[in-house]
């Protein structure tokens, strides 16, 4: 390995991210790998909505206040059709040039990855939350409670960080509405480390769950088109905002 300083020196690292933000074949694989997983959270949300309606104790219970089977079942499901909105909608955003657009929407995935770990993580959590009011949702369900409840997973600043540059009207989101060609590929980077860990918190939660094979038989496919992207893309590997 050269020991020549120039390896280290700031500069040649912001010029490897630029370099990797403006790659052409970069820029397609980022964009596929959006639409691939977007379309996978719908096509396994619709798969479990209609088997959590069906099949469960809760509708015969009449414990489910939507008359489902499996009320933990939908609440995952539209989880994952959530997502794939989103998903979908803020790479199409970022592609058209709507950037301060698109990173308001992907504020938005950071908050649908936090309720992914909580219906990992935590006890019948998106049962809970798909019959909840906007009281239990103020008490269990802010991102603030998630965080917190998630003892240092997810770092304050990093969220912060999203409301500033999209979430919230204030003035150091105006870097979005330059015309910097490299901005919109470091957020669909961001967009995809957020997709990812979403699908693989549902993993999770499906590898615990009765209905979870909807997720699981799509578990190869993910991996593998995600590990392709990580091994091709610098922007893959960037660290959070210090």
């Amino acid at each position: 390995m050269s020991s020549d300083s120039s390896d280290h020196h700031p500069f040649s690292i912001a010029e490897h991210i630029r370099a990797a933000a403006r790659d052409d074949s970069l820029k397609i694989t980022r964009s596929e790998l959006a639409a691939f997983a977007a379309a996978t959270f719908a096509r396994v949300g619709e798969e479990l909505h209609v088997l959590g309606h069906i099949v469960g104790p809760d509708r015969k219970a009449g414990e489910s206040p939507w008359g489902h089977g499996s009320d933990e079942t939908v609440g995952v499901s539209m989880l994952l059709r959530i997502a794939a909105e989103l998903g979908s909608a803020t790479s199409d955003l970022f592609k058209d040039g709507r950037q301060y657009a698109a990173a308001s929407m992907l504020r938005q995935v950071v908050e649908v990855e936090y309720l992914a770990w909580a219906f990992e993580a935590r006890d019948r959590d998106a049962e809970r939350w798909i019959r909840s009011d906007r009281g239990a949702r103020m008490k269990f369900f802010t991102p603030a409670k998630l965080r917190l409840a998630a003892q240092g997973r997810f770092r304050s600043k990093d969220y912060w960080y999203h409301c500033e540059f999209g979430g919230h009207p204030v003035p150091p989101g105006f870097m979005l509405l330059a015309a910097n060609p490299d901005v919109p590929q470091l957020f669909l980077a961001d967009l995809l480390g957020h997709l990812g860990r979403i699908w693989d918190h549902l993993v999770g939660w499906a590898g615990g769950a009765e209905h979870g094979e909807p997720i699981l038989k799509q578990c190869d496919q993910m991996l593998q088109r995600f590990q392709e992207w990580k091994a091709s893309d610098p922007l893959a590997s960037l660290p959070p905002p210090p």
